[in-house]
């Protein structure tokens, strides 16, 4: 009662505030097991983000530019990567508040993220004049209906999504009142979700973008001189500061994907990430397809055909029509009518002609594969329809709350019966949503308040959520990372790396691996030829032949054909880590030249012995013509530590690679060697010029200097880089400059451009 006591007081002085309070209540309940550290998200959210997001912040605390991540893909661009989160402000904020940030509290700024949504959809509900209850009901809509909790572990999608609503609530706000400072806030957050570049954000930009054109329209009439001025002035800084917070992330990210493995996707791409009409049915039975229990059998994934929102708020959509005759509700219905119907016919995909023509002249469209991802414009739209809806639901109404009850209670309890398959056995304890509706209707049939009501009917959804959407089918999955942390074969091979190898340490590569193999290396600091992403540098795919995840099958290339080639061990690939339990596909004995060095509870360990080192200091230098490489046969047959293959990326390489091939005759001698992942200092001597080749990609925005003056980086060994050193004592320094990398993708975009068709 004393608790109750203040709440009334709190929602009389602060009724926004009170509401927030009960959201947050409500939140808590909804994601207890993670926010209590019984779990952590699942599949990508703690094998590919996680580690991307702990790089990003344990870089920055130990005063180092997390623009490079050399632990994966034999070094890869992080600055660059649209899911990178790098330039994502309250993520990156979070997780440097602790010194070692976890996967639990990873899953806390995911979380954190929600909420704000959530609380954001709440100021939009009462801004279109819904009461608490209805505002309250849209807002758990939004934060765990439909994708919004079957697609938890698509960590940057979530942001994105969740910067949506705080987005239009800014824009409404400026709307209302424009000026400079209202604007500065609208930029603020637009550049916040700018910064997530997946496909979630691009749609919902294009969504906003047309609520703020057609909203303009509508308050430009009741403007006066004085206003429109204030409006221009704020819109100028909002597009201003958006693009500052926004522009880094969009640049590096397009010179990156100008220079990978997906330039563009084929529209044939998105037929398997493409939803017929009938994974709608998982609005009303969540297990329509067996996404919960039993073997799937819908549409695409299991996480992205999913929208089950709730058997109360799918009843409440009867309510639409009184959310329609009112003047203020009825814009509103309209615009997200038409949102609703534009997310479906997206998500249709190859199904319906929409997505097919707007890949064809839209921007960017080309550069995704998943038109399921508009799944969220959907729940977003359901979210508003049923947070106006049960704004005029009669809470004082006897008769309308048991029929609602009772219809809820027996939804709930067929959808109960529907989790069952000849895989799994039935889940008993989903039947504890339909036994709340139960207890809710008989406790209701005494008078209360309408807060009672309210509560009550709260409870429900919140027992609805837990039962379906967030019973761990979805959004909870094990501490991979820190089952890695502690993994001997993790801890063998950390050691091993660490001694006696200098600052340059060799690679591994994984075969038949659990994905936790991939990006998690970076939790130890071991360099790996394999990640888990789906862009990688293009020259890296096409002749080494990297993988999206462990989980799949090793591709095999022409220079590459087996774990023993010579560009592995060109690569320093000096231990091969194989799965010696449920991922081992095959009966499987190492290559030649492989010795067994460690065997683990999960994987064996064996040591390359042909292995090059990091740095070689070649004396012969062989060229071949611009974009030429040398016969495989012939490059296999090569002695690195003697020659080199210099092989141009293009024609102004090849002119200064031919006058080095000639200089270069001496042997450098390497004194010292210090590096992070950003910059690599060599100290060199020798009597006369001579080579030196780094085993690392050749990728653009990547800058050689000796003492100071700069010098070409010469592709070489197909896809590596060559310095030629004069003869002395000297310091070399190898960096990685971004902006570089952006011009250099400037430059060959003009010259794609400026060539015959």
């Amino acid at each position: 009662m004393q608790v109750q006591g203040r709440l009334t007081a709190l929602r009389r002085k602060h009724p926004f505030l009170a509401l927030s309070v009960v959201l947050v209540a409500l939140w808590l309940l909804l994601y207890a097991p993670l926010l209590l550290g019984s779990h952590v998200l699942p599949w990508d959210a703690i094998d590919e983000f996680y580690p991307t997001a702990y790089f990003n912040a344990h870089s920055l605390r130990m005063g180092l530019a997390p623009w490079w991540n050399p632990y994966i893909y034999s070094g890869f661009p992080q600055i660059a990567d649209p899911q990178g989160m790098l330039f994502s402000p309250l993520l990156m904020a979070w997780m440097l508040l602790r010194q070692a940030p976890g996967a639990h509290w990873f899953a806390w700024a995911v979380l954190l993220h929600l909420l704000m949504g959530g609380i954001a959809m709440l100021a939009l509900l009462r801004r279109s004049s819904a009461r608490d209850f209805g505002a309250l009901i849209g807002a758990l809509v939004f934060m765990a209906g439909g994708v919004a909790a079957s697609r938890l572990e698509h960590v940057p999608i979530v942001l994105a999504y969740a910067y949506a609503p705080v987005v239009l609530l800014a824009l409404r706000h400026f709307l209302t009142g424009p000026g400079l400072l209202r604007g500065l806030l609208l930029g603020l957050a637009a550049g916040a979700l700018a910064t997530n570049l997946v496909q979630v954000a691009y749609l919902f930009a294009l969504m906003i973008i047309g609520y703020a054109v057609i909203a303009t329209g509508w308050h430009w009439r009741h403007y006066d001189s004085r206003t429109r001025w204030r409006y221009g002035f704020g819109v100028v800084a909002a597009v201003l500061l958006a693009t500052c917070i926004a522009l880094p992330q969009l640049l590096f990210s397009w010179a990156f994907i100008s220079l990978s493995n997906r330039t563009a996707m084929s529209l044939a791409d998105s037929a398997t990430a493409s939803l017929p009409l009938r994974s709608l049915v998982s609005l009303l039975d969540p297990n329509a397809w067996h996404a919960l229990s039993g073997s799937y059998t819908g549409p695409a994934s299991r996480v992205e055909a999913y929208f089950y929102i709730g058997i109360m708020p799918l009843l409440m959509l009867c309510g639409l029509g009184a959310a329609w005759r009112c003047p203020i509700q009825r814009r509103q219905v309209l615009f997200f009518g038409v949102v609703a119907g534009v997310a479906i016919l997206y998500m249709l995909g190859l199904h319906a002609p929409l997505y097919g023509w707007l890949y064809g002249w839209m921007p960017g469209i080309q550069h995704f594969r998943r038109p399921s991802d508009a799944a969220y414009l959907l729940n977003f739209a359901l979210a508003i329809f049923t947070g106006l809806s049960a704004s005029h639901f009669r809470l004082d109404s006897k008769r309308h709350i048991s029929i609602l009850l009772i219809a809820t209670a027996v939804g709930l309890a067929w959808a109960s019966s529907q989790l069952h398959g000849v895989e799994s056995p039935w889940r008993v304890r989903s039947l504890v949503a339909a036994l709340f509706a139960v207890l809710a209707l008989w406790r209701l049939q005494r008078p209360g308040s309408r807060a009672r009501t309210a509560t009550w009917m709260l409870l429900l959804l919140v027992a609805d959520y837990s039962c379906f959407n967030l019973n761990g089918s979805f959004d909870r999955g094990h501490d991979m990372a820190r089952w890695f942390m502690h993994d001997n074969t993790a801890t063998f091979l950390a050691h091993q790396l660490h001694d006696g190898h200098g600052a340059l340490k060799p690679r591994i590569e994984t075969i038949d691996a659990h994905v936790s193999w991939d990006n998690n290396v970076v939790l130890r600091d071991i360099p790996s030829t394999q990640g888990y992403n789906p862009l990688r540098y293009a020259l890296y795919n096409q002749w080494y032949g990297a993988r999206d995840n462990g989980n799949l099958p090793r591709v095999d290339t022409t220079y590459n054909p087996s774990p023993a080639s010579t560009l592995s061990d060109l690569l320093s690939v000096t231990y091969l880590v194989r799965g010696n339990t449920t991922y081992q596909t095959a009966a499987w004995s190492p290559p030649p030249g492989y010795v067994p060095a460690f065997s683990g509870k999960t994987t064996d360990v064996w040591r390359n012995t042909r292995a090059y080192p990091r740095l070689l200091t070649p004396t012969q230098a062989l060229l071949v013509s611009p974009g030429k490489v040398p016969p495989p046969q012939v490059f296999a047959d090569t002695n690195f530590h003697d020659s080199l293959w210099l092989t141009p990326r293009d024609r102004m390489d090849a002119q200064t690679a031919r006058v080095a091939a000639t200089i270069c005759t001496g042997r450098t001698r390497v004194i010292s060697v210090q590096t992070v992942p950003t910059r690599t200092i060599i100290r060199t001597q020798g009597d006369a010029p001579g080579w030196l080749v780094l085993s690392d990609l050749d990728f653009p925005g990547w800058q050689a200097d000796v003492d100071g003056a700069t010098i070409p980086i010469h592709r070489a060994n197909i896809m590596f880089r060559a310095l030629c050193i004069p003869a002395g004592n000297h310091v070399v320094t190898v960096a990685f400059h971004p902006w570089s990398m952006v011009a250099t993708a400037m430059r060959q975009s003009r010259h794609r451009g400026s060539q015959p068709e």
